[in-house]
């Protein structure tokens, strides 16, 4: 077939749309990428891209469909065609609407491109030598494959930093509530003692809770 559909069957157009579907004419890197690997990356920085983890796990059911481990390479087809009834039993019985609420995500954040056939099914024909098909497209995640862990290596650093700074935090309550029992021990006439005691109980409080970046530091200063 010589002509690709830029609108999606029966259903409107953006400049999302038009965007994600401009990168499909870009060549696919010649590695290619392992799917699961994808996932994987994906499933780290998945809020950098707007997505939840039942959009990923729409993802992974649709990304099953492909035999094959690498997308790419010396393999050009990635385009599968579950149909709908096939993927929610993939998806353990997900409900049809649900599941197409997902996969609309993973096409508006352009992870997934729509290739609809006339009628809106999903079907592959061959013609001689040809192989036409008509379903969802997965090469956007070998194109955006290098985006996807670049960002998912800014959430796992971002993540640490997190984590170092929550336990210097926490140290720092514990040698707290430490020194204000030995100085009241040693010179319990001063009134001080007390509010390091205070403070410490309130950190461990607050410690009990998700806290952000920012009252972290506010609470190590």
């Amino acid at each position: 077939m010589d002509y690709t559909p830029v609108t999606p069957f029966r259903r409107t157009i953006d400049a999302a749309i038009l965007k994600h579907q401009a990168a499909t004419q870009e060549d696919l890197p010649p590695a290619g990428a392992n799917k699961w690997e994808v996932l994987r990356e994906l499933a780290a920085a998945r809020v950098a891209f707007g997505l939840s983890d039942r959009d990923l796990t729409v993802l992974q059911a649709l990304v099953s469909f492909h035999q094959a481990t690498i997308l790419g390479g010396n393999d050009s087809e990635l385009i599968v065609h579950p149909s709908n009834k096939a993927l929610c039993e993939r998806l353990n019985g997900m409900p049809c609407s649900t599941m197409r609420r997902h996969l609309s995500n993973l096409v508006q954040t352009g992870f997934v491109v729509r290739r609809d056939s006339p009628n809106g099914k999903r079907y592959a024909r061959r013609y001689g030598d040809e192989k036409v098909a008509f379903g969802l497209d997965l090469s956007p995640l070998v194109r955006r494959f290098q985006e996807v862990c670049e960002a998912a290596e800014t959430v796992r650093a971002a993540e640490e930093r997190y984590k170092r700074l929550r336990a210097t935090v926490s140290l720092m309550r514990r040698d707290l509530a430490g020194l204000a029992e030995y100085g009241c021990s040693l010179r319990p006439d001063h009134g001080v003692w007390d509010q390091f005691s205070d403070l410490a109980a309130l950190v461990a409080r607050d410690l009990r809770r998700k806290l952000e970046m920012e009252d972290l530091r506010r609470i190590e200063d």
